[in-house]
């Protein structure tokens, strides 16, 4: 067995495949078609704004009775099928593509259809592998892949609105969590910034919640197919980001927020300017919204540093006993996070005496 490395410009595969000189072996592919629309035009876009994909690997053998030369694919038929039928107009781009949209391949600009057929794809071509070791090269292709967190299952399951629009929201928001540490490149490299901007939105439409997979995952199939009040939540959760980023740019660059820290502080900004579905007046110990996120900026900025640096330093004995302790233990649990969130309410309030 041999393996040549090399790069395959997407013309020539796509000519390949439709010669029937590249083919799928079905022995150890996985059927056609798994990949839902969006899916698909995601794939394409990512061709199309040049970024990378993971190598395709293809097998070559000769055909002793026509003497020609065969070549199968052992993985990514899935991406060159997709970029099969798109060049054959089959599909159009859906809105996860931003420069694109509603575009078969005909309709795109010249000098976009020849970038997309000058691509260069990384391939490696294994030359005369035995059935056996095509085998097992498929099993270990698939067999290094890690196991996936919660949030890449849900990314990976679901296709529709809501999936969309998570990754639109990330795509804004996570150069944010990663400058300021409130997320590290490891935690976005496994989305766990859209973990973090999905339970902003179940704030939003349902309320705090103890974190829970399952919850998080029903927030996924209830708005797939249609993400009804997804003007509502855009407004709230961008609004509410951009606070945080230019009027409170202080507490970012102080370094003080983790991930169960910042939904923390999101909350409280919410509650204050449009109120939470499941916290009343009686949870709030009387502290009512106020309309706006806070009618001091500057003294709000100071009171929440003065919370998170009592838990940055643990300070049990301070009069924030109760917030140092709700930020020091189970931080997504709804008692913690209800506690932490009247503490926060206070300070935005100046209310903390």
């Amino acid at each position: 067995m041999k393996i040549i490395r090399n790069t395959i410009p997407i013309s020539d595969l796509f000519n390949l495949m439709v010669d029937n000189e590249l083919t799928i072996n079905r022995s150890y592919q996985r059927s056609s078609g798994l990949w839902p629309h969006n899916a698909r035009a995601y794939f394409i876009d990512t061709v199309l704004n040049e970024f990378p994909f993971p190598k395709v690997v293809v097998r070559q053998i000769v055909d002793l009775k026509t003497k020609k030369t065969k070549r199968e694919i052992i993985d990514g038929q899935q991406r060159l099928t997709t970029i099969r039928d798109y060049i054959q107009d089959k599909f159009r781009l859906s809105n996860v593509s931003r420069n694109y949209q509603g575009l078969s391949f005909s309709e795109l600009p010249d000098d976009i259809k020849a970038k997309l057929l000058a691509y260069e794809v990384s391939t490696d071509t294994v030359v005369s592998a035995t059935e056996d070791e095509v085998l097992e090269i498929f099993r270990r292709i698939n067999s290094y892949t890690l196991p996936l967190k919660e949030p890449e299952k849900r990314h990976a399951s679901y296709q529709g609105d809501f999936k969309w629009f998570i990754k639109n929201i990330i795509d804004s928001y996570s150069p944010m969590l990663e400058k300021y540490k409130i997320l590290s490149v490891k935690d976005i490299s496994r989305m766990m910034d859209a973990e973090l901007v999905t339970e902003l939105c179940q704030v939003i439409t349902d309320g705090i919640k103890t974190r829970r997979s399952t919850v998080l995952e029903k927030l996924y199939k209830d708005n797939d197919g249609c993400f009804a009040n997804r003007k509502e939540v855009e407004l709230k959760l961008t609004e509410t980001l951009d606070f945080i980023k230019v009027e409170l740019n202080q507490v970012l660059e102080s370094e003080v927020l983790s991930s169960y820290s910042f939904y923390s502080l999101f909350t409280a900004l919410l509650y204050n300017r449009y109120g939470i579905p499941n916290i009343s007046l009686s949870d709030m110990s009387g502290i009512d919204s106020i309309g706006v996120y806070t009618f001091d900026v500057n003294q709000s900025i100071q009171n929440i540093l003065e919370l998170f640096n009592a838990t940055e330093q643990k300070n049990g004995n301070s009069k924030y006993f109760s917030f140092v302790k709700a930020s020091a233990g189970a931080t997504t649990s709804d008692v913690n996070r209800r506690i932490r969130l009247n503490w926060l309410v206070r300070a935005l309030q100046n209310k903390l005496d």
